[in-house]
């Protein structure tokens, strides 16, 4: 008997740009659901600074849009999502979904591969999330500091490893433009770009306190902490103006209307 299709999400739109109205929970379902049917598919979690880039840049819109799946990795989204008064939409950070996920796939049986960060790191992430999830099978695992023509050996890679689900930590946006080259010759049901989620679970990069991610500010703790972030910080102001012109603009339409 052939699998059940992987179930439709809720689909929203900011600034021209899809997001899904999902939680922790629809999202791994959706997960498993995909896994199960064998359609490839890559899923973005999206944060304020990828917006902003897809608003302006048609070509890394359609990029995101392609995606099976889009999350909202960032409050910035979730607070534009509130300016321009669309609902449904609520953070889930992309280090939250990569470890359900692996949870889920070691409960399951399924298989992973974790690409991305520097030499070394993607391993160190293997070796802790093997301590924590005792049967967890991590099949392969390649550093993200690769050239455009060394894509084929790492797409090899992956797929003599066969994973079920592969974790894409090369960074926004190119993680997201090298799943929707690749999606189709990976042989891999789903990838998720998770930025720098290895870095986390390896012990490089610290999260923030729980109280400080529940109240929204863990954007600050990181750009406290990595000085580089505030290139990304940078960007909520335009994401707000962006945000709130487009609201402007739609009230405009219905009263001209």
């Amino acid at each position: 008997m052939a699998a059940a299709p992987a179930r439709a999400l809720v689909r929203r739109e900011l600034l021209g740009t899809t997001v899904h109205a999902v939680g922790l929970d629809d999202a791994l379902t959706w997960i498993r659901d995909r896994i199960t049917s064998r359609t490839p598919g890559y899923v973005v979690t999206l944060n304020g600074a990828l917006l902003v880039q897809a608003a302006r840049h048609p070509a890394l819109r359609a990029v995101v849009n392609d995606a099976a799946l889009v999350a909202a990795d960032g409050m910035g989204v979730v607070l534009a999502a509130r300016i321009l008064r669309v609902t449904g939409i609520q953070r889930l950070a992309g280090i939250d979904l990569a470890v359900a996920a692996c949870a889920q796939a070691a409960s399951d049986g399924r298989r992973i591969y974790l690409l991305g960060a520097s030499p070394g790191i993607a391993d160190a992430a293997a070796g802790v999330l093997r301590a924590r999830f005792p049967g967890i099978q991590i099949t392969g695992t390649h550093h993200g500091f690769f050239a455009a023509d060394e894509d084929a050996a790492v797409i090899d890679s992956i797929r003599q490893a066969r994973p079920d689900l592969l974790l894409v930590a090369l960074g926004a946006p190119r993680q997201e433009q090298w799943m929707h080259q690749w999606i189709a010759a990976l042989g891999v049901p789903v990838a998720v770009g998770v930025g720098g989620s290895l870095d986390v679970l390896a012990g490089r990069v610290r999260r923030a306190p729980k109280w400080i991610q529940r109240v929204g500010l863990e954007w600050l703790f990181r750009a406290l902490l990595e000085p580089r972030r505030w290139s990304v910080i940078r960007t909520i102001p335009p994401l707000f103006l962006l945000a709130l012109r487009e609201r402007v603009r739609r009230g405009a339409g219905r009263h001209g209307a």
